[in-house]
């Protein structure tokens, strides 16, 4: 299964969201499960929360609700995190799904050394994103999922990045569609 994992919190304008859907209509060879953030009722972990979590994990009551969206991300054959750049990063919603799977003894586990061990299924994350500038290395979202999958055990993370298209609004629609052009041509 693959998990999409949609942080385009500006729904069906957004570039980002063209941009992936394009991907899937032509690489998605299995089951698609798509998780719209924006749609969710999911807050920051607050010391309630976390309490209450930190709890279940002591019991290891792994199949409570609480550990749905975990059990989905560790789960899942292949993942793909689509958000916008935004202020250096991502929309903060991304943040705050991925602090809710990212489950010490679900999604990784301590050896007895104290080095972390990933329990997820996934080998490729495939993040998606779209910029208004040109920000390269500085596109810290990427980074900071690409270090949180290897954190999980996720091995490959690729980077489906456009950027340039805020310099002129006139270009926008020409950037994404250039784009998608070479993703159905596999260049």
């Amino acid at each position: 299964m693959l998990l999409v994992v949609d942080c385009c919190i500006r729904g069906g304008v957004s570039a980002t969201r063209k941009y992936y859907e394009t991907y899937l209509k032509t690489a998605a060879e299995h089951d698609v499960s798509v998780i719209k953030l924006a749609e969710l009722d999911i807050e920051p972990l607050n010391a309630e929360t976390l309490r209450k979590r930190d709890e279940l994990c002591e019991k290891k009551e792994f199949d409570h609700e609480t550990f749905r969206m975990a059990r989905q991300f560790r789960d899942a054959d292949e993942i793909l995190i689509a958000a916008p750049f935004w202020d250096l990063s991502f929309p903060s919603l991304l943040k705050v799904y991925l602090e809710q799977v990212s489950v010490c003894g679900l999604t990784f586990r301590y050896e007895d050394d104290g080095s972390c061990v990933g329990c997820c299924r996934a080998k490729r994350l495939l993040y998606f994103s779209t910029c208004g500038g040109y920000f390269g290395e500085r596109h810290l979202g990427f980074e900071y999922v690409k270090a949180f999958a290897a954190m999980l055990g996720i091995k490959e993370c690729v980077p489906y990045i456009i950027e340039g298209m805020d310099i002129d609004p006139a270009w926008r629609q020409d950037i994404l569609d250039r784009t998608v052009r070479r993703l159905r041509h596999g260049c």
